[in-house]
């Protein structure tokens, strides 16, 4: 991940935290519920402010949570202490090439379009080889952004990655991933834009 990403989450990381507390979520929460097993052993690739591991620990998941921002690391243990066990700071993608055991289950919210092109697709070839047979990967990605800078940066600082839909799930494919489904969903902060929920699945 760009370092000037990983700045702009450690310099934030205390706002950024609580905004994301706050957002509305049902529609994402239940996309993962219901695509997953109960009981399941999860990775939570950037984890934010444990919100999602949180939820998904109530389920009744096993999850390990990840972030390449230590500061984000600190303010999901504040937010979530349940959560401090199971936290390990990592960077994508080099990171997931460390010895993690495998998973049922791995799912990104927004986090893998602050990665580039190359560096989405060595994070997904690598999520396959941490999946067990049948495992499943969820991703959550802006389906339309308004706001990011021809250089591909947005007005942040933060690296962004813009594709679309399709080119989210070509890439998946060329990982050896098939599509189960994919949800537009709205901005859980009452933001202008959209939002592509995407289940694929290991053969």
């Amino acid at each position: 991940m760009d370092h000037s990403t990983l700045d702009y989450y450690n310099q934030n990381a205390l706002k950024v935290a609580e905004r994301y507390e706050s957002a509305d979520v049902t529609q994402l929460h239940d996309f993962l519920s219901s695509s997953l097993k109960p009981g399941g052993r999860l990775l939570e690739l950037g984890c934010g402010s444990g919100r999602d591991a949180a939820f998904m620990v109530s389920q009744g998941f096993k999850v390990l949570a990840t972030d390449g921002s230590a500061s984000m690391i600190e303010q999901a243990k504040q937010h979530h202490p349940e959560l401090a066990e199971h936290m390990v700071h990592l960077k994508l993608p080099d990171g997931l090439l460390n010895a993690l055991g495998v998973f049922h289950g791995i799912y990104a919210v927004a986090v893998l379009m602050h990665l580039s092109v190359q560096d989405i697709e060595s994070t997904i070839s690598t999520v396959n080889s941490l999946l067990t047979a049948k495992g499943r990967f969820i991703f959550s990605v802006p389906a339309r952004r308004d706001d990011v800078m021809t250089n591909e940066f947005d007005s942040k600082g933060r690296q962004f990655t813009a594709l679309s839909p399709e080119g989210w799930t070509d890439l998946c494919l060329k990982c050896n991933l098939h599509i189960v489904r994919t949800m537009i969903s709205e901005d859980g902060l009452g933001r202008d834009g959209a939002w592509m929920n995407c289940l694929a699945e290991k053969p």
